[in-house]
């Protein structure tokens, strides 16, 4: 067979890992990422097909083949047998389905890539497309659908189909349900044949693999997969006519939100900006429209009362026109938006009189040049997924490269742009809760909405330039710290160094650091900690344009008793990012800031509320393991913590004095217990049996959670459950979901409190009364009790094996050596890992025994049951 072409990119990351770019004879392109430390391989097919590519007869076909493709293929015929393989790998894996593409990924241990690739690959270019299997994926589509019902985004979507022009793919519907898809199961399959024969090509694809693997070994996987794969391009495609029409804008759509109102949406069609200098100018207005700097567009909005939050996206469309979406949520809702689409045309008129020549574009461009030497950071899999993305619009050979991506923009681009964003080019969509004055119907979702003009007298009243001292932060300085010496302590700080292996050239490589507020429990309760949580996130903000632009990213988690940030980035860069964001902490919050966070606060309760019932059940089970009460019964606590925190401070070993330096005395500044004393909350343990408690919704569908708790905390418990679940976790889905049609969503996952195992046999249906699900959770354990009694002990020792080898490649990650340091400190769950995988190793038959009765025989359950309200 040919070989692979080797396509030239111009540049690559200058950190330790190896970067392949090619193209099979057939036509799919393939990028191959070779990280000889990583701990798990990850692996992106995705086919340039979706949603605006289906046949106007069926709707949702594309969907459906998505689902299809894991209903059995030529040489994996059994439906869901993916699943199964992935589970064997320590792994996870997803599908999607968007207006353009249809992507399939999957996570594993990197001993896992060469099967599941093979499998997946069998999946992409033979499926079976069996009468039965379609007619039993139909209806697991029909129930995604009913489920989504509840999803804003489904209702938001039905309505702007309405308004669109109608020759225009966004016009369809492309969710899919039974009546969408309707006709005999044969008849469908054929239509799925043929769209898969049309779409399903080399040419139309790409492969993105991450691995430990030898490149080597890694082209000849990829070309396997290639020399599969039918060649030729996709079938041609129409390019669609504009978006919207100009002689019904400027317009106002206003829809009726299953749930909670909806942020305010502005939509503005654009066009010119697919090329390079297009792209360069939508990718400064993103950065100053998100910014909460005085003169960001969200600052602007914030600093008038008149916006809490604004977040900005572009979708891009191969007619070469894009969508700009700003999703705006009003700190009033009562008031009608017109005060707000003034301060926003007034922030326009005055960006537009801000001479672009005077941003600091080339210090711009030398943060993104230092970002992309030190290499993507974080989870890998996002990073192949959004490459991915790119290769559906630009070339190639530039899916890598930064050069060019911010200096240089040629201000009569810069003005293109900006003319685009005039209030007569506006459609404005807003929700309310009730039917009220909407009297028009969405067809599928039965949506109500009314769309007429925008009559509202737009009149912004901002001629001036923005000031430069408002401008978003670009570089932020180190600030001027106390002295202090190397053997200086800090009263209550626990200090965690970490050994991390070299980087591969000086000055590159990702690291992470962590600081963790920590109280006792019973001081920070779960409103507290998130009233706090909200509060330090909006005082970190103004640095998200800079860390961005570094490469640093930034995570709030929040657990009983432990409010904890993390950084991870380039090495270079990390201690300025870590010292910054606690002077960003210490500053003194004032009055707005106050409103915003309990706005910022109240949302999250009002989204925990209106949650689907699978959500709402988790929530209430992590309350009632982890605190040992009802969320429900506790009262929302307005005050702050009592008492000074202690804090831990997790950094690389191999960081300098200098680099420890400023981040100790910033340190030292804060106000903190006197001695570090923390200790990790005990979980709630459960007696045997099982206690059943119901749980208010808001959703007609209904939901169940059988939380099932292990007998101890020892490590022959927390091996043997974890074992446990890779054995039954597949079967739980393929005998509720595959088989007897449950719902759409069927999943059970290991689920560990405070170093305690168990296992969350988790269902939600839109078809099916409690009695039904209950039943079927009945009967599949008592399958299981029987299957896994017979199951051969040499393949539980096998699996058990795998599980170690898995465990013990990623404590040996630099984030796997992270997490156990981080553990050990705190005596944290994962600081016996290293145990675990001795265990598992030496797993016996009684111990096996002792999990399965413990799990079947001499339960601890819970039972969650959700109760429409």
């Amino acid at each position: 067979m040919p070989k692979m072409q080797t396509l030239t990119l111009p540049r690559t990351p200058d950190d330790g890992r190896d970067y392949q770019l090619l193209r099979s004879p057939g036509g799919l392109l393939c990028l191959l990422v070779r990280e000889p430390h990583a701990d798990a391989a990850g692996c992106v097919f995705q086919f340039g097909v979706g949603s605006h590519d289906e046949p106007s007869e069926w709707p949702g076909l594309a969907h459906l083949l998505e689902h299809m493709l894991f209903m059995g293929s030529a040489d994996h015929p059994q439906p869901g047998s993916f699943p199964q393989l992935v589970s064997q790998w320590s792994g996870r894996f997803n599908a999607s389905t968007a207006p353009e593409r249809t992507r399939y990924h999957f996570s594993v241990n990197p001993a896992g890539l060469e099967p599941c690739l093979a499998q997946l690959t069998d999946m992409l270019v033979a499926p079976l497309f069996a009468a039965d299997a379609v007619e039993a994926e139909r209806q697991v589509i029909d129930a995604e659908f009913h489920t989504r019902l509840a999803d804003a985004a489904l209702h938001e979507q039905a309505v702007l189909a309405c308004v669109v022009q109608p020759d225009h793919p966004l016009s369809r519907f492309s969710a899919g349900n039974a009546r969408s898809l309707a006709g005999e199961p044969r008849v469908l399959a054929q239509a799925l044949r043929q769209f898969h024969v049309e779409h399903y090509r080399a040419g139309n694809g790409c492969l993105l693999m991450h691995a430990p693997q030898p490149m080597k070994e890694l082209v000849a996987l990829a070309q396997r997969a290639a020399e599969r794969l039918p060649t030729g391009p996709a079938a041609q495609r129409t390019e669609a006519a504009s978006l919207l029409a100009p002689q019904k804008l400027p317009g106002m759509l206003r829809w009726q939100s299953p749930g909670r109102e909806q942020p305010h949406l502005l939509l503005f069609e654009l066009e010119g900006v697919h090329t390079g200098e297009g792209q360069q100018a939508v990718r400064w207005l993103c950065e100053w429209l998100a910014s909460p700097a005085p003169a960001g567009g969200l600052g602007w909005l914030r600093h008038r009362g008149l916006a809490a939050e604004l977040r900005v996206d572009v979708q891009r469309y191969r007619n070469k026109r894009s969508l700009l979406r700003l999703e705006i949520e009003p700190l009033d809702r009562a008031e009608e938006p017109v005060g707000l689409l003034n301060a926003l045309f007034s922030w326009l008129a005055a960006l537009r009189a801000t001479p672009s020549r005077e941003w600091p574009q080339a210090a711009r461009q030398q943060l993104e040049d230092q970002a992309f030497a030190a290499g993507p950071q974080g989870e890998l899999l996002p990073w192949l997924a959004s490459l991915g993305e790119r290769l559906l619009h630009e070339p190639a050979e530039q899916i890598l490269e930064s050069i060019g991506r911010w200096a240089g923009l040629e201000e009569g681009t810069w003005r293109n742009l900006l003319d685009q964003l005039e209030p007569a080019r506006l459609l404005l969509a807003c929700s309310q809760q009730g039917e009220a004055g909407l009297p028009q119907r969405a067809p599928w979702t039965d949506t109500a909405y009314r769309y007429e003009p925008l009559h509202v007298p737009l009149a912004p009243t901002w001629n001036d330039s923005l000031n430069e001292a408002d401008w978003p932060v670009w570089s932020p300085a180190m600030p001027e710290q106390a002295a202090r010496t190397e053997s200086d302590p800090i009263p209550g700080v626990r200090e965690i160094p970490v050994p991390y292996r070299l980087a591969a050239a000086e000055g590159t490589g990702s690291e992470t650091t962590r600081i963790a507020w920590c109280w006792p429990v019973e001081q920070l309760d779960r409103d507290q900690g998130e009233r706090l949580q909200a509060l330090w996130s909006l005082q970190l903000e103004p640095l998200n344009n800079w860390m961005s632009a570094t490469g640093i990213r930034h995570l709030w988690s929040n657990s009983p008793g432990v409010i904890s940030l993390e950084l991870q980035g380039p090495s270079q860069s990390l201690p300025l990012g870590l010292v910054a964001a606690l002077e960003a902490l210490k500053a003194p919050d004032d009055e707005a800031l106050q409103r915003l966070a309990e706005h910022r606060y109240q949302t999250v309760m009002k989204e925990r509320d209106h949650a689907l019932p699978a959500y709402r059940l988790l929530d209430e089970l992590d309350a009632l393991i982890c605190r040992g009460t009802p969320h429900s019964a506790r009262e929302a606590a307005a005050t702050q913590p009592a008492g000074h925190p202690q804090i831990a401070w997790l950094y690389p070993a191999a960081w300098a004095a200098g680099e420890r330096q400023p981040v100790a005395a910033a340190l030292a500044s804060l106000r903190v217990a006197h001695a570090f004393r923390w200790h990790p909350p005990a979980p709630r343990r459960l007696g045997q049996g099982t206690e059943a408690i119901e749980v208010g919704c808001r959703h007609a569908d209904r939901a169940q959670i059988l939380y099932c708790q292990g007998d101890s905390d020892s490590v022959a418990d927390l091996a043997g459950w974890q074992l446990l679940h890779q054995h039954i976790s597949a079967s739980f889905f393929d005998q509720l979901r595959t088989r007897r049609q449950l719902g759409y969503w069927v999943v059970a996952r290991y689920h560990e409190v405070a170093g305690v195992p168990g296992l969350i046999l988790l269902v939600q249906s839109p078809s099916h009364d409690h009695e039904a699900i209950s039943n079927a959770i009945d009967e599949w354990l008592a399958s299981e009790h029987a299957r896994l009694s017979a199951l051969p002990f040499a393949q539980v020792q096998s699996q058990a094996r795998r599980l170690a080898d898995h465990l013990r490649t990623q404590v040996q990650s630099d984030a796997g050596r992270s997490e156990l340091a981080w553990a050990r400190a705190l005596s944290l769950p994962y600081a016996t890992v290293l145990e675990q995988c001795a265990a598992l190793e030496q797993l016996t038959t009684e111990q096996w025994s002792q999990v399965r009765e413990g799990w079947l025989e001499k339960p601890r359950r819970l039972h969650l049951l959700s109760r429409q309200i």
